[in-house]
């Protein structure tokens, strides 16, 4: 399985939604999927990293193939904002209650040249990254 596979399937889970939202809590993480909004939560880099682990050992991925350093993990930002804008949809990610990055539709870039891709805490997401990789 392949980001571009991964991100295709979230509009479709979500078109599935046709009122409220659906929250997934994986230990101290919640992920909170609406129509247009999914917004993960990760409090517990480690218990991701457990599930991450635990998944890679079903199925090889490309991204866990490609994804070895920041830069590389700043590339796959940039093309799932662009794919999440595409759809009209945005994704939330939030470090111990606190955005920090903002991809797709609802993203305002900054000046980083990252189209749809809004990064709202910079010290936040480096020691997101960092306890992720």
């Amino acid at each position: 399985m392949n980001t571009k596979t991964l991100v295709e399937m979230l509009p479709k889970l979500q078109r599935l939604i046709a009122e409220g939202s659906l929250e997934i809590k994986v230990g101290g993480n919640f992920i909170t999927i609406s129509r247009d909004e999914v917004i993960a939560d990760i409090s517990s880099p480690e218990e991701i990293i457990k599930l991450a682990k635990a998944l890679r050992k079903g199925m090889e991925s490309d991204v866990t193939k490609t994804i070895k350093t920041i830069p590389d993990v700043m590339k796959l930002i940039g093309e799932v904002g662009e794919e999440l804008s595409e759809e009209r949809k945005t994704l939330i990610i939030k470090y111990r209650g606190r955005d920090v990055v903002i991809m797709g539709f609802k993203a305002n870039p900054g000046i980083l040249g990252m189209n749809n891709v809004e990064i709202k805490d910079k010290l936040e997401l480096m020691k997101l990254l960092s306890a992720l990789l």
